[in-house]
């Protein structure tokens, strides 16, 4: 730990001014050293602390929300939304910024418009003021946007890819066969997939057109192709493509808030920094690069709280004294080392 950022630290906890993961890093710190806790404070200010410290056992033991996690039956789920029965297995909130973010929550079936067309194909719009799921006839789910339409057939061809198309903002959780690809089709763009979750936004009347990956990859290009067209692209997880005929360019990018895919360790007691960043990488997909040889031997102790990524990457250069820097696909993290300053 550098000693700038420990003097600051210790300050900082002094003045009971630090999170739960700085408070715990401390700790930890004194418990290496067989060290007793400063004790600088006044009887009064010893008093307000302990008064401090209960509210934060409180607060902790407070019960915490319940985490969305992935069906593990989803054949059975979709026979329950089918049978008419509402769906509670995804656990979905609003959009926050550019970045991925689980769907809203699934409300009781019926309430989408659906109408079917002379080819047998249907037509379901959600007209309300939230998110709609709808379950397609091979497993797979697409929670709708409100005044978003999907046109899709009633039954998949067995010889066929399964395709639809969409007008507005959805998220689609597709059933994974290996010989039938799951295409999307909006004005602007098609996406196509064997089996994964992902954010499709073609609002009518924007310009813009979003694919956003939360699990898998999926490859999108343009719908209208032409030999000036951009060749298809992978979007992997915590990443997106925007298409506009302004910019056509195709080119993924890290989304403005990755989200955990795959819950890691949040405690590290002096273990090698390598290992905290790859379990970041595993646990958000994201690419991390680093120097190894520059952190070879080179350990720390940490506790992540519910930073997002990039909080927890501060927290770590914070401890480090180094940096990191974004590019489109990957994350650079810089580091001269463990040496003392």
């Amino acid at each position: 730990m550098k000693p700038s950022y420990l003097a600051d630290l210790l300050k900082r906890y002094l003045q009971d001014n630090t999170t739960e993961g700085e408070t715990w890093t401390v700790d930890q710190w004194y418990e290496a050293r067989d060290m007793p806790r400063p004790k600088a404070l006044t009887p009064a200010e010893q008093a307000a602390a302990k008064a401090r410290a209960w509210q934060r056992i409180q607060a902790r033991t407070r019960p915490r929300p319940v985490v969305w996690q992935r069906p593990a039956v989803r054949w059975a789920a979709a026979a329950m939304l089918g049978a008419g029965l509402g769906l509670s297995w995804l656990n979905t909130a609003p959009r926050t910024g550019s970045g991925l973010a689980i769907p809203p929550a699934f409300v009781p079936a019926g309430q989408l418009t659906t109408t079917t067309e002379a080819d047998g194909w249907r037509v379901s719009t959600n007209s309300t003021r939230r998110a709609l799921p709808l379950a397609l006839a091979d497993g797979s789910t697409v929670t709708l946007r409100p005044g978003s339409r999907l046109r899709y057939p009633a039954q998949f061809a067995a010889s066929r890819e399964r395709v639809v198309e969409l007008r507005g903002e959805a998220f689609f959780d597709v059933f994974h066969e290996s010989k039938r690809h799951f295409r999307v089709l909006t004005p602007q763009l098609e996406t196509t997939v064997l089996g994964t979750s992902f954010w499709v936004r073609a609002v009518p009347g924007q310009a813009e057109a979003t694919v956003e990956v939360r699990s898998g990859a999926v490859s999108v290009q343009p719908r209208l192709a032409s030999p000036a067209s951009p060749k298809a692209v992978v979007v992997r997880p915590n990443q997106q493509v925007v298409y506009s005929l302004a910019k056509p360019a195709l080119q993924p990018v890290l989304v403005a808030e990755p989200v955990l895919l795959r819950p890691q360790p949040l405690h590290f007691d002096e273990r090698p920094v390598a290992e905290v960043l790859a379990s970041l990488q595993a646990g958000y997909g994201v690419p991390i690069r680093y120097d190894g040889a520059a952190l070879a031997g080179c350990t720390v102790s940490l506790s992540f709280g519910t930073e997002d990524l990039f909080g927890k990457l501060d927290l770590l250069c914070k401890t480090l004294g180094a940096r990191y820097d974004r590019t489109n696909e990957a994350i650079i993290f810089r580091s001269l080392g463990c040496q003392s300053e």
